[in-house]
């Protein structure tokens, strides 16, 4: 089964690593435990919200800026095809 909209291999993995940081900072465990007068807590939820943004923008750096055009931006989609298959648009 085809996704929903093209994703390449990097854009997939900087999913799962997220999802997989988010629900180790969810870890119960981890709103007992302190480390400087904080819980750990408070730590990893900081810390995915700084990193997060900042992964997501490296893993799109290289998209180019119409590599979504599809029609809900007046295109038809071709370009978007075409690159998601490795070849000029």
């Amino acid at each position: 089964m085809k996704s929903f909209f093209p994703m390449r291999p990097r854009e997939g993995a900087t999913l799962v690593f997220l999802v997989a940081f988010a629900a180790f900072a969810f870890i119960p465990a981890w709103r007992t435990v302190e480390f400087g007068g904080m819980a750990v807590f408070g730590w990893l939820i900081a810390a995915l919200m700084l990193v997060s943004p900042a992964v997501t923008l490296f893993a799109f750096r290289r998209r180019g800026p119409n590599a979504a055009a599809g029609s809900e931006a007046g295109g038809d989609g071709a370009g978007a095809n075409a690159e998601a298959d490795g070849r000029e648009p």
